[in-house]
């Protein structure tokens, strides 16, 4: 009983300081309100430009293998359970000649071409599907290296290409990284003012109390639920902010650049929601700690 008495005041407490101070308390929410819709478009584009990374990733680890005319079925055969043996390989695929020449047909871009040629000139080809976009390099130096394959193009290896996404992974992680160290920093210092300018009014009952032996936490816990519902009302702001627009913004995108793999992902929105109203109580209850921790040792 005497913890949910300790708990209600604590509640109690919060509710009134937070209102009391309202003008500072609503310039704390809006404050992390714009920092948490910061951090979540940021987290939104991260996860768009992820799934076009993604798509894109998934088309460049499948590396086809052109097939000399002349090399027997046998050898393609040996080769392709070399290549399944291999623990780089996830897949492999044997396409035919005339399965690669209704493939090559099938594209309306192709018509013309075909009907002028005669015969099937397109190679047989073995399609490897990779388990990491690094490890194509290595499959391209096998293919190489084996005397069934087609000397005059081997494989569709697009190193550069392969390379250049490989570091775009990279540097936009480490960039997310950086953009959400700074926006908690600035979070945390936005919260700790707005306590301490409530520390600061209630000055004196926090003495008063302390004369009459109630402990750090019996003191502190009402500025740390403070904290916490100045930063689940924050987070909830921005959560309603940014489901408004995200969806509209996808639909306007997809329908403008249609050639750009990006879909409405409602998973990682829950998601995205549940980790908004986890780090806005963290950084409330993190950033009033530290603001009242000094004050009430002295």
């Amino acid at each position: 009983m005497k913890i949910w008495r300790h708990l209600l005041f604590a509640l109690s407490s919060a509710w009134q300081s937070f209102w009391r101070n309202a003008a500072v308390s609503m310039a704390a929410v809006l404050s992390i309100t714009l920092i948490l819709i910061l951090a979540g478009v940021g987290l939104l584009i991260g996860h768009a430009l992820g799934q076009v990374l993604d798509t894109y990733k998934q088309r460049v680890s499948v590396i086809s293998i052109s097939i000399a005319d002349q090399t027997p079925l046998s050898t393609v055969y040996d080769f392709q359970d070399q290549l399944r043996a291999n623990p780089k390989v996830v897949a492999v695929h044997y396409v035919s000649k005339d399965e690669e020449l209704a493939r090559f047909s099938g594209d309306p871009r192709n018509q013309q071409l075909v009907s002028q040629i005669q015969g099937n000139p397109v190679p047989a080809k073995l399609e490897v599907t990779v388990d990491k976009l690094a490890d194509v390099q290595v499959i391209d130096a096998l293919a190489r290296q084996w005397r069934g394959a087609d000397r005059t193009d081997p494989t569709d290896y697009q190193g550069d290409f392969i390379n250049n996404m490989v570091r775009l992974s990279t540097w936009l992680t480490l960039a997310g990284l950086v953009v959400l160290a700074i926006l908690t920093v600035v979070s945390i210092v936005i919260v700790m003012n707005t306590i301490r300018t409530a520390v600061y009014h209630r000055r004196q009952e926090i003495e008063v109390m302390k004369l009459v032996g109630a402990t750090e936490w019996f003191v502190r816990g009402p500025f740390v639920i403070e904290g916490v519902m100045t930063g689940l009302l924050a987070a909830g702001v921005a959560i309603g902010l940014l489901l408004l627009t995200y969806h509209p913004f996808v639909a306007r995108f997809q329908s403008d650049l249609f050639f750009i793999p990006l879909s409405y992902d409602a998973a990682f929105v829950g998601r995205l929601g549940q980790d908004l109203l986890l780090a806005g109580a963290m950084l409330g209850a993190l950033g009033s700690y530290i603001g009242v921790r000094r004050f009430v040792r002295i």
